[in-house]
């Protein structure tokens, strides 16, 4: 999986004060969990968080997103957990609590594992052992490639569109690469993700997109969201996959 620590998209969203936009950046992510079916069986906060912040509660930002997810959970009955690990130290122990609100607890990666099993997830059988974070790559999302099993689907929300009310009207996944926005389409190896937001957005009753912009790193870097090419995303229908349109910047976050 790539993790966005940020974007031309969210960039304009912040500068422009776009209130009906909600999304997570570094080491923030609003997960989903699903067996090798592609059905949601687990949501997840999973937050990475220094020394100082470790034992320190959770953040403002932290609490909205969690609230935002917890939507999600609450109208379809799956389970959510929020997952706090040290990206200071080798991982061994996680703090884990079923709402912001609680107090949590600090288990064992193993422990973290049965937790996962016990929701209906695919998990491997090799020995969980300690995760460096690195430069490249958070502990936890190294440990969960590896320790999680390949039958298991997992893909994160990139952006959330709500109403003034703070409903969800949509979710979108948010893709970029240096083709030419009149001929990218999606791949079909994120097909299983696709299919794990679509079963979850089926479920909630919300409308799920992909968002495609260009972003080339040569000659100079330029994430170019003058044009943004947007497809709806529905597994229950055939094609599951259908191109809305091409907008640009303001007609795409005014649809």
């Amino acid at each position: 999986m790539n993790y966005y620590k940020g974007n031309a998209i969210y960039d304009h969203i912040n500068s422009n004060q776009l209130t009906n936009f909600k999304f997570c950046t570094g080491n923030l992510w609003q997960l989903v969990y699903g067996d090798s079916n592609c059905v949601p069986k687990l949501l997840a906060l999973v937050i990475g968080a220094n020394n100082t912040e470790y034992n320190s509660g959770y953040t403002q930002h932290q609490i909205e997103s969690f609230n935002l997810l917890n939507v999600f959970a609450t109208n379809s009955n799956i389970p959510i957990k929020v997952i706090k690990f040290n990206t200071d130290v080798e991982i061994e122990n996680v703090l884990i609590a079923d709402n912001v609100t609680d107090q949590p607890t600090e288990i064992t990666l193993a422990e973290l594992r049965d937790i996962f099993s016990q929701s209906g997830l695919p998990v491997s059988n090799t020995s969980t052992a300690k995760y460096l974070n690195d430069r490249t790559s958070s502990a936890y999302h190294k440990w969960q490639r590896g320790h999680l099993g390949r039958a298991l689907t997992v893909s994160d929300i990139d952006l959330w569109k709500v109403t003034p009310t703070g409903a969800v009207q949509r979710i979108y996944e948010l893709k970029r690469s240096y083709i030419g926005i009149g001929n990218w389409q999606p791949y079909p190896d994120d097909y299983r993700n696709f299919r794990l937001l679509s079963a979850l957005a089926n479920q909630v009753n919300v409308r799920l997109g992909i968002v495609y912009n260009v972003r080339k790193t040569k000659p100079v870097f330029n994430d170019d969201i003058s044009s943004i090419k947007v497809f709806k995303v529905d597994f229950t229908r055939t094609p599951p996959i259908r191109l809305v349109g091409i907008y640009d910047t303001d007609g795409f976050f005014n649809l």
